[in-house]
């Protein structure tokens, strides 16, 4: 091994291999003599009687060592070394990379290359007996050599039963653009450099697990562990890529996105991932402080689905084994994405290091976000992208995209928000309509016992999670507009389902329409809200049908291992199950107004002191003062004694009438 590379060197061992009468001789034989002038340029052509004289047989044994030196080409040459350093390819891969490379651009060895490969010669076996390996070792030496298993040449059979040996495409195309620059090799090896826009700090949900992950990141790399894998899972926009760039920023590593396209920029196939992952494990494995960047960790198992009831996957691609003992070796540490894991074998979850779940990000968050990427886009105004925010979570993720599209099209007021309203919209499939930012509401305005102002300082100082709360009271108590206070303060957005929502006349679709509603809930980091709650609750004691005692079993079961909280509001409490009730972590009941209250609601929703009248009108929520609210927007300004009048007719549509006090 080690024996550099020429075409004298090839000459000699083919002469010693090859028989005279064979295909691959007689090509042997015109390869000499076309290059003559080159390899012998003292040789004369014509004997003394002016004869041609050819180069036959057993004259090119003697000549083969009197044949001037032709090694590769400085510029070949030095790739060679170049990615036989970066790659840390040892004395044999090494030779195989330079007895390949020489038979692919070689100027006169890739000219015999030819030739042979049209005498349907093994080109397997002569590029290793080339390389320094005896004729029964040479093919094994190639097909086991790193540079063939890390795609820089490919294997194949010829129409006429050869076997050819060549450069494969993309490496072919890396070197054309003089690729084999160590810095630029390095890149095209292990994919692009990626840099961080965020920080660890815009993702404080998960602020524990994410320090984890970076102290154990930082570990990795100042130890060289071997087999440390991360998996950031999560629906799309919730930023994974980002938190990966976060993390390598943090540690102080260089993050390369693997296999992300191929050399010409397209669109690579499994097996050209898994290539470029191996790739670039050997070009990054010297460089200590480097991470790689894995996208979309469903491109390794390809198309695998579990089969219903058993342990076992389908249409799995590639080996499995494999994809193991990959994960358990790797000695650059490796981050993993997908939009979900239910098609993960377990197999490979076991070998991750640690699995982390991003939800959408909280209202917070999002708003810092934003401000963070108008920062980087120099956009100056993202008012309207932090209204739509507010009610879509995935706001963030196109916000980037929006800023430049806006910006292409002249960057009228509000286009920003008009992209990114459509973006979000084909994410969803299905419009996001505008909506009014819902006013803050008045906490001291809710009659209940315990005042509702410190419970609801108690469910969002820390961001609490895991939590459920029934709401009872009469229509207009402010159950909804509580819900959806605590989601504000939580930055997470209210998912309302209502009975008619859920409740199917199918048997088994109510359950189904249950879980669905949980699952997205907790997939979108969602607060969710059940009214109507005595249609889905209902006493167990009091159902007609099976099928309506497996409907309330399995909201109750849900309601139990449910990671986010949950509300629900009914009017009527005593319909309940009992066994809901104790499900439930707080139960409130909201009451109509007080004397006092109802004074200050006046106040808060028409700016003016409540009219003595006011203290009469018995049943008044704050849902009747919104009511009326809202018609003036219509009717225009009206006098106090005008805006009672309206209370009153509004108690007077309830259910049995006006109540008075005092009289």
């Amino acid at each position: 091994m080690g024996t550099t590379v020429t075409s004298r060197r090839l000459a000699m061992m083919l002469r010693a291999t090859l028989t005279k009468d064979g295909r691959a001789g007689r090509a042997l034989l015109e390869w000499a003599e076309e290059h003559r002038a080159v390899f012998w340029p003292g040789l004369k052509p014509r004997a003394r009687d002016g004869a041609a004289r050819k180069i036959g047989w057993t004259r090119l044994a003697a000549l083969a060592e009197e044949m001037v030196d032709d090694p590769l080409p400085p510029a070949l040459a030095e790739a060679v070394e170049n990615i036989a350093a970066v790659l840390s390819l040892s004395e044999q891969d090494r030779a195989v990379l330079e007895a390949g490379l020489a038979l692919s651009f070689h100027p006169r060895i890739a000219r015999l290359r030819w030739a042979l490969e049209m005498a349907h010669e093994d080109m397997v076996r002569i590029a290793g007996m080339l390389a320094g390996a005896d004729a029964v070792r040479a093919g094994t030496m190639v097909r086991t050599s790193m540079a063939v298993q890390l795609g820089l040449f490919e294997i194949d059979m010829t129409t006429g039963g050869g076997v050819s040996f060549q450069v494969s495409w993309w490496f072919e195309s890396l070197l054309a653009r003089g690729g084999h620059d160590p810095e630029r090799l390095i890149e095209a090896l292990a994919g692009k450099r990626q840099e961080a826009a965020l920080a660890l700090a815009d993702f404080p949900a998960m602020q524990g697990d994410v320090d984890f992950v970076a102290r154990l990141l930082a570990g990795a790399v100042e130890t060289r562990a071997a087999g440390i894998n991360i998996l950031l899972h999560g629906p799309p926009g919730v930023g994974k890529t980002e938190l990966a760039r976060a993390l390598a920023a943090q540690v102080g590593a260089a993050l390369f996105a693997v296999g992300e396209c191929d050399s010409d920029g397209t669109e690579p196939r499994r097996h050209e991932r898994v290539a470029a992952l191996l790739r670039a494990q050997h070009a990054l494995q010297r460089d200590t402080r480097a991470l790689l960047l894995f996208d979309e960790l469903e491109d390794l198992i390809g198309d695998a689905s579990q089969v219903a009831g058993t342990n076992r996957f389908a249409n799995r691609a590639g080996s499995k084994i494999f994809v193991n003992r990959m994960l358990e070796t790797n000695r650059v540490p490796v981050i993993w994405t997908s939009n979900a894991i239910d098609n993960v074998d377990s197999a490979y979850l076991r070998r991750m290091s640690f699995v982390l779940k991003l939800d959408h990000p909280r209202w917070a968050e999002r708003e810092r976000v934003l401000a963070r990427m108008a920062t980087i886009e120099q956009w100056p105004d993202g008012d309207g992208l932090a209204a739509l925010a507010r009610q879509a979570p995935e706001t963030p993720s196109v916000a980037r995209v929006a800023m430049r599209a806006a910006r292409v099209a002249g960057a009228a007021p509000g286009d920003d928000e008009r992209v990114a309203r459509a973006l979000v919209g084909g994410l969803r499939g299905q419009a996001i309509v505008p909506t009014e930012a819902p006013a803050r509401i008045d906490l001291s305005l809710f009659e209940c016992d315990p005042p509702v102002a410190g419970l609801v300082e108690q469910w969002t100082r820390s961001a609490a999670s895991g939590f459920s709360v029934l709401l009872a009271g009469p229509p207009g108590t402010g159950k909804t507009q509580l819900a959806g206070e605590v989601a504000d303060r939580l930055g997470r957005p209210l998912a309302t389902r209502r009975a008619s929502d859920l409740l199917s006349k199918w048997v088994g679709e109510t359950e189904a329409n249950i879980a669905a509603a949980f699952r997205e809930a907790a997939a979108e980091g969602s607060v969710l809200f059940f009214d109507e709650a005595d249609s889905l609750l209902f006493d167990r004691q009091t159902a007609r049908a099976s099928w309506e005692v497996t409907q309330v079993n399995e909201l109750l079961t849900w309601l139990d291992r449910h990671p986010l909280p949950v509300f629900a509001a009914t009017n009527d409490q005593a319909r309940l199950d009992p066994a809901a009730l104790r499900r439930f972590t707080f139960k409130l009941v909201l009451e109509p107004l007080s004397k006092a209250s109802a004074a200050r609601a006046f106040v808060r929703f028409f700016g003016c002191a409540a009219p003595p009248g006011l203290a009469r009108l018995g049943g008044l929520t704050p849902g009747d003062f919104a009511v009326v609210a809202r018609q003036l927007k219509v009717a225009g300004p009206l006098s106090p004694a005008a805006l009672l009048a309206r209370l009153e007719a509004e108690l007077a549509v309830k259910p049995g009438g006006m109540a008075t006090i005092g009289f």
